[in-house]
């Protein structure tokens, strides 16, 4: 794992806001999330979040290969902190959004790049999170697929949850009317 200066890193995020993080490969965005994420904890000074958090950050790594797509939403949605009941009643819009079809029933080894990930973002969005972290993920798959994404996300934003992402993309900010960090 590549070692980021991050002892110059200060900022604070309202609820409601939406904060691009950009700069070249290399930068420590990505680590920055993961740091605001919990995958990592700062050698110094602090990291407070407030509020239920949904990350998009290396979509799918906890998913297991054998098991299906439907039982793996299950599984990871306790990582959310839902139980089996009120996923349950989010599953139908799970399965929608990631538009997998009869490949849901199917165990994810088997799943194209684009399918596993259209379902680990579906998953991460639909546990109704305050704070949405987003590393890259807007960018992923199909250009239908962007776009659905990109629409989520000003559809998060309309209903005043936070939103932090990284991107390359300046375009994707723009869209989304943020407020942009820059990083070296």
């Amino acid at each position: 794992f590549p070692s980021h200066d991050m002892r110059v890193v200060s900022f604070a995020v309202t609820p409601g806001e939406t904060v691009a993080v950009i700069g070249p490969n290399g930068a420590g965005k990505s680590t920055l999330l993961r740091l605001m994420a919990g995958l990592l904890q700062p050698e110094k000074g602090r990291v407070h979040i407030n509020g239920r958090l949904s990350s998009l950050l290396d979509l799918g790594a906890s998913f297991h290969p054998e098991l299906t797509g439907r039982d793996n939403v299950l599984l990871n949605a306790s990582l959310y902190n839902f139980d089996r009941r009120e996923m349950q009643e989010r599953l139908e819009q799970v399965f929608a959004f990631a538009d997998i079809g009869k490949f849901i029933d199917v165990p994810v080894r088997c799943y194209s790049q684009g399918m596993y990930v259209r379902l680990a973002f579906s998953l991460a969005i639909h546990v109704n999170p305050d704070i949405l972290l987003i590393d890259d993920c807007l960018a992923v798959g199909d250009d239908k697929f962007k776009l659905k994404c990109l629409d989520k996300a000003l559809e998060f934003k309309s209903k005043g949850k936070t939103i932090i992402f990284v991107t390359h993309d300046f375009g994707s900010a723009k869209q989304l009317g943020v407020r942009i960090v820059t990083g070296k």
